[in-house]
């Protein structure tokens, strides 16, 4: 396995990524006690293959969204995050992702398959679904997906 020596390596931007990510995670604050925490960074991978956004499959089908859980010696961990749409049904697709969530789902990669990296909004992990209410003043549509 190559190593990451070369500065334009996509390890190196994980790492930094990952780094970034474990700092929010420790935030803490001495005035402000109800705050939304920010432990993750979400990110999409492109291969070098075909430039094409890293599929991962899910329990529940794929997904492209991912956060870093470990990096050690040119490989990454990554944690699967699932995107829904603003219905709660999961989707990989960028223009519907309303929210991401993390599942339990890791998998291990060589950082040399990929060429680039786009950063995601932490505001979308864990991102509440809007509660719809029809006309009788019932409950329409709730959250759908459960992390599995």
């Amino acid at each position: 396995m190559k190593s990451c020596h070369d500065e334009h390596c996509i390890c190196k931007v994980l790492t930094e990524l990952f780094l970034e990510q474990s700092k929010l995670a420790a935030q803490t604050f001495k005035f402000i006690c109800e705050h939304d925490r920010i432990d993750t960074i979400p990110f999409i991978l492109y291969t070098k293959e075909k430039s094409e956004p890293f599929k991962a499959h899910l329990k529940s089908g794929c997904t492209i969204f991912f956060m870093v859980s470990d990096i050690n010696d040119g490989c990454v961990t990554l944690r699967l995050l699932a995107g829904v749409d603003i219905d709660g049904y999961i989707t990989d697709d960028t223009e519907d992702v309303f929210a991401l969530y993390k599942t339990d789902q890791c998998i291990t990669v060589d950082c040399n398959c990929f060429l680039g990296i786009q950063p995601l909004p932490p505001k979308l992990v864990n991102r509440k679904l809007p509660t719809i209410h029809g006309g009788d003043g019932k409950e329409c549509i709730s959250n759908r997906y459960k992390a599995e």
